[in-house]
């Protein structure tokens, strides 16, 4: 994950310093980054940014399809492990950076894709505006955006302690361990005026977990 105070920071460093053998689920790419190969490659595109990369399973599976990827995160535990796996993989070069999804450390229009998976909303809205505006500005002119939000439709809005409107510190609980992180759900009228600047705006409903416990996601293709 990306930016945080140094409290929450701290909890994704003891969460990557304690997995020990990186787990098979953080190894495979979602499949709407799959699915989006045939789209990249139809658009020509070469450089991607993996932003919030954590240990790297969507910067190693783009760069081992030849793709140029850089893949950015603010835990130095995390990128220690992306960069011990992406060193395994034979002929993969990816560039990996700590920085903070807010204040990205790139010269404008260097990218033709921002792929985002399940990082944005970790943050209050004003932090998900900022970002969004990082990767408008990091994004060649007709260049993709491919991410995730979270949905207000999400079992989990309004769960835990409320920090503002719609951003809640909720319970995050992986196999490895339970702690508290920040999200922030979005209607989609709110996720369409995030991306406002964008052209050719596409949010795709998708859903994941058990019907008591659904996770909801906005599904994000838009292009600068």
């Amino acid at each position: 994950m990306l930016r945080m105070n140094t409290g929450k920071r701290e909890v994704w460093e003891e969460f990557y310093s304690g997995l020990g053998q990186m787990p098979e689920r953080l190894k495979r790419p979602v499949p709407f980054v799959v699915e989006a190969l045939p789209f990249f490659r139809a658009r020509s595109v070469r450089a991607v940014l993996d932003l919030g990369c954590g240990v790297g399973r969507h910067s190693v599976y783009l760069a081992t399809r030849g793709f140029d990827v850089v893949g950015v995160d603010a835990s130095r535990n995390a990128l220690m492990m992306a960069k011990a796996w992406s060193k395994a993989e034979v002929g993969v070069d990816v560039k990996l950076l700590r920085a903070s999804m807010t204040d990205l450390p790139f010269v404008g229009g260097c990218f033709e894709a921002v792929v985002s998976v399940s990082v944005v909303h970790h943050a209050v809205k004003d932090d998900v505006e900022r970002t969004v505006g990082e990767i408008y500005r990091v994004l060649k002119d007709r260049g993709i955006f491919l991410a995730n939000l979270l949905s207000i439709e999400d079992y989990r809005c309004g769960l835990g302690e409320e920090v503002e409107e719609g951003t809640f510190r909720v319970l995050e609980d992986f196999e490895e361990r339970q702690f508290e992180e920040l999200h922030h759900f979005s209607s989609e009228d709110e996720a369409l005026d995030l991306l406002v600047r964008f052209s050719n705006v596409r949010l795709e409903p998708v859903q994941t977990g058990k019907k008591e416990q659904l996770h909801c996601y906005w599904k994000v293709t838009a292009i600068k």
